[in-house]
């Protein structure tokens, strides 16, 4: 793979890598904001949010297979954004079983609570702004980066 190509994707690793993070740091703040007029749900969910992607490290610094060869063309950027391969996957994994996870709570408000529209449509909305938050953020800091090695300021 030519430089530039690989260069290109790890900046794309590291840029998706952080909007994860953010989008998680923003989903527990929501959560946490949202107890109150909700219930016991969205803290079920915060505890979720926080620990499937540390117990996914747990497990994958336990086992025996560990070993992966965690070579970064950029380690100055990889280590500003406290990126690693095994981090990005873990991040990935916990963002799929929040969004999971939102969508049964969403499936569970339609089907039995008797909540008023408003209160309806949060995990929806939840969900929504958890997406763009990662969308956003993984694009601004592609420019960023990019910005960065063009002026010279790692």
């Amino acid at each position: 793979m030519p430089n530039s190509k690989k260069l290109n994707k790890e900046i794309s690793l590291i840029s998706r890598y952080a909007g994860l993070k953010y989008s998680k740091y923003t989903l527990i703040v929501i959560l946490a904001f949202i107890y109150f007029p909700m219930g016991t749900t969205p803290v079920y969910i915060l505890m979720a949010a926080a620990a499937v992607p540390a117990f996914l490290g747990l497990v994958k610094n336990i086992s025996q297979d560990a070993v992966e060869k965690e070579g970064v063309s950029l380690p100055y950027t990889a280590e500003k954004y406290k990126f690693g391969i095994t981090r990005y996957k873990n991040e990935k994994y916990g963002y799929i079983s929040n969004c999971f996870f939102l969508l049964l709570w969403q499936a569970k408000i339609n089907l039995y609570d008797s909540y008023s529209m408003p209160l309806k449509a949060i995990p929806a909305m939840i969900i929504i702004i958890y997406t763009l938050v990662r969308i956003i953020t993984g694009i601004f800091v592609k420019f960023k980066i990019k910005y960065d090695f063009t002026n010279l300021n790692m």
